[in-house]
């Protein structure tokens, strides 16, 4: 028989993990991310599991141009030192909590108005 899918309401070892952080988070905290951004030519084989805070960090910190040139591999993205502090601090907090993200100053499009990315 299949197993069913984890639950917010399962134990936290039943939870998935986030494969940046590695934190295990509740399941509707899991977003799937494109190493290579389907705007660069990203396929569906390529896409890793993250947490949305770490998903949605990653966007904020880099350019679709820099995450495909730079960062189209989990060892990249664990390395660079832009990310590292991000990394760090997420580690600590609790599993089940969502952020909200802002655009980091170093993002290309820094400074523009917020609309639809």
């Amino acid at each position: 028989m299949p197993r069913a899918r984890p639950s917010a309401n399962d134990a936290p070892d039943a939870w998935p993990q986030c494969a940046l952080c590695r934190r295990c988070v509740p399941p509707q905290l899991i977003t799937l991310h494109h190493l290579t951004p389907k705007q660069k030519g990203g396929q569906a084989e390529q896409r890793i599991a993250l947490c949305k805070p770490c998903h949605k960090q990653l966007h904020a910190m880099f350019s679709n141009k820099e995450l495909a040139r730079e960062y189209d591999s989990l060892e990249s993205l664990r390395r660079s030192p832009r990310l590292a502090a991000f990394l760090e601090w997420i580690g600590r907090q609790k599993p089940g909590r969502n952020f909200r993200t802002f655009r980091s100053s170093a993002h290309p499009r820094a400074g523009r108005k917020r609309g639809r990315w």
